[in-house]
């Protein structure tokens, strides 16, 4: 992934920090994969991180990197969070919401975050767009449990040379909630 420029992890991380003063907060990052994000968070402070992701081996080589007070397997919007209620100070959530994710994911993460806690996340710019087709902007945007701060367009990845298909995007949405 590096080496195709993937900014989405060191992007949601500045997010974060300029959210968040100290490094006091705990943070969970969502569909962790290898640990990229984390990485990005360790760098600018932050010292209490965990990591989750749907699939064991990928957990296997985040909790390698070292970057991760705990990793637990959850598959969002599927699978209870394996934490106490109300423990982070921010989610973030890089490069999975290109695939359809159960909506019942943002009541969950919801239920984490400490009262005035951020939600970080990438949406892919065909998931995140007015007709909505997977629901993720009326459960953000609308809900009473959600703060809509902002959905900015930022680099996610670089250019790709096999993209036939025309299915990356280099730029996805970065949007940041609260929890109200």
């Amino acid at each position: 992934m590096l080496t195709i420029g993937y900014s989405g992890p060191e992007n949601a991380a500045n997010i974060v920090r300029k959210l968040l003063v100290g490094d006091e907060h705990r943070i969970l990052d969502m569909a962790a994969g290898t640990g990229l994000a984390g990485i990005e968070l360790r760098k600018l402070g932050f010292n209490h991180i965990d990591g989750s992701d749907m699939s064991t081996e990928i957990l296997k080589k985040a909790a390698e990197k070292g970057v991760y007070d705990k990793v637990f397997r959850c598959k969002m919007g599927e699978d209870n969070i394996d934490t106490e209620d109300e423990l982070y100070s921010a989610v973030t959530i890089v490069g999975c919401f290109s695939i359809p994710v159960k909506i019942d994911v943002f009541q969950e993460l919801h239920r984490v975050l400490k009262p005035g806690g951020y939600l970080v996340a990438t949406f892919r710019p065909n998931t995140w767009i007015q007709a909505d087709p997977y629901g993720y902007r009326a459960a953000l945007m609308t809900s009473p449990n959600w703060k809509f701060m902002s959905d900015d367009l930022l680099d996610q990845h670089g250019p790709l040379n096999i993209d036939t298909n025309q299915e990356f995007y280099p730029k996805w949405h970065f949007v940041v909630c609260q929890k109200q």
